[in-house]
């Protein structure tokens, strides 16, 4: 339960099962009281933000968590919600936490409380919403992302019919294919990390804009990849892995997976939105789509170079033209490092793709984009393109973007690993020895059942 009656708020972690291989348990974690609760070795939750010492840890003078929350008061200050700006944003924090290469332990960022009708969440605001929407738009849009699949959801066989490493698109899409690849695709329902994530950024969303004032417009655009994930087959057509019938295959599932997602993703923005989801634009857009004859046509011994794709794609219109370019392309500094003038790969392409969904929507006026944490290293490139493009002058951008990530009420208790690799699946133990879930220690329940009790609005 999202509030049990003995008070606070549970969070979950989820872990692969001891006792089985094939099987996982979630165990909820209580937030509550005056002491700090570690929720994973990942995660640490404290009722106010923390300075200087704490264990093995440094937090010196509260500076990440501040400035956290001070990003959640700009957000709401600047789409007016309806509660004052520091009653939204919460005392409480959530750091992300890290090991570094000699064992020890450092803070890497905080997620600050976020309180907006019913709802108790955490989140990380990247960019300056203070900027964004300094001037109050009357309009404003949404980015809502996501990903395909996860490590219990994607399938792929080979010759003998096990499993192979091409699950989750695990190659990225590049890399060697070191096994022929006879068969790959999805189970057929949504799997939890997919269940979760549409449910967390949808009721996020969702609710921002429900205590918005009723004259601001939103346009919601829907970005599930869908010819990204087509690629992840790339290098097996190139070196000969695969067979068209399994590529086609493929192209098939994943085209069923994307809708599949999407929908849900808009059902639930539905159900938060009411009334006001019939006065929302909703966009299906992916910027891939040029692209689409070529990828269809591939097939063993027919696999076009990059370059093939690079030049569609930057004849497909000026955006792609200039992100494309390797001269601007050179200008741009993402974590620390410039751009490569050339794209080598398609994984770059798939990664371009989401920079310019964010940019296309900036054309028209200020933008948030809500991630899963998963996003959080391609995200970090839109705002060195935004500053590139501007000044290179040939675009007219109405506005500027930010990003925000709410925390996942469900994390691993896996170190250093992210739910998209360590999806507990549909069929759970609870490890509830405390009883503060209201189920039963040991009772079997589908993790999506929860999902409702854990994100209000």
């Amino acid at each position: 339960m999202a509030r049990p009656e003995t008070g606070g708020l549970i969070r979950w972690a989820t872990e692969s099962d001891p006792e089985g291989p094939d099987s996982s348990r979630i165990t909820p974690v209580r937030l509550l009281g005056e002491e700090p609760v570690r929720i994973t070795p990942d995660w640490l939750w404290t009722p106010t933000p923390i300075k200087g010492a704490f264990e093995d840890l440094n937090f010196g003078k509260g500076r990440t968590a501040n400035k956290a929350r001070r990003k959640v008061e700009d957000l709401a200050r600047g789409l007016r919600l309806s509660a004052a700006p520091d009653t939204v944003a919460d005392e409480s924090a959530i750091y992300e936490l890290r090991l570094a290469g000699d064992g020890s332990r450092y803070v890497q960022g905080a997620y600050a409380g976020f309180k907006l009708g019913r709802a108790s969440e955490h989140v990380l605001i990247s960019g300056e919403p203070g900027t964004v929407l300094a001037d109050k738009p009357d309009t404003v849009s949404i980015v809502l992302g996501g990903c395909n699949g996860s490590n219990r959801a994607t399938i792929s066989t080979n010759p003998e019919g096990r499993r192979t490493s091409f699950q989750l698109g695990s190659h990225g899409a590049e890399g060697n294919a070191d096994e022929f690849i006879t068969s790959a695709g999805f189970v057929r329902s949504l799997s939890f990390y997919e269940e979760n994530l549409a449910r967390l950024s949808a009721v996020f969303a969702g609710n921002v804009m429900v205590h918005s004032p009723e004259s601001v417009r939103y346009s919601v655009v829907v970005d599930v990849p869908w010819r990204g994930y087509w690629l992840y087959m790339y290098p097996e057509l190139q070196q000969g892995q695969t067979s068209a019938r399994a590529y086609n295959r493929w192209r098939e599932e994943v085209a069923r997976r994307s809708r599949l997602l999407a929908d849900r993703t808009t059902e639930l923005l539905r159900e938060v939105l009411g009334e006001r989801f019939a006065r929302t634009e909703i966009i299906y857009r992916d910027e891939l789509a040029p692209l689409d004859g070529i990828l269809a046509d591939m097939g063993p011994g027919r696999v076009p170079g990059v370059q093939v794709l690079v030049d569609t794609l930057r004849n497909s219109g000026e955006l792609w033209n200039l992100m494309l370019d390797p001269e601007i392309r050179s200008l741009v500094k993402a974590r620390d490092k410039f751009l490569d003038p050339q794209i080598h790969t398609v994984q770059e392409l798939c990664r371009a793709s989401y920079v310019v969904a964010v940019l296309r929507r900036m054309l028209e006026g200020a933008v948030m984009s809500v991630n899963d944490y998963v996003e959080i290293p391609i995200e970090q490139s839109v705002q060195p393109w935004t500053e590139v493009l501007v000044k290179h002058g040939k675009l007219g951008f109405r506005g500027t973007s930010f990003a925000a990530y709410p925390f996942s009420h469900f994390v691993p208790l896996e170190e250093g690993e992210i739910l998209y690799h360590r999806d507990p699946g549909r069929i759970v133990t609870v490890n509830d020895r405390h009883g503060i879930s209201g189920y039963d220690h040991g009772e079997w329940v589908d993790p999506v059942d929860l999902l409702p009790r854990s994100y209000l609005w």
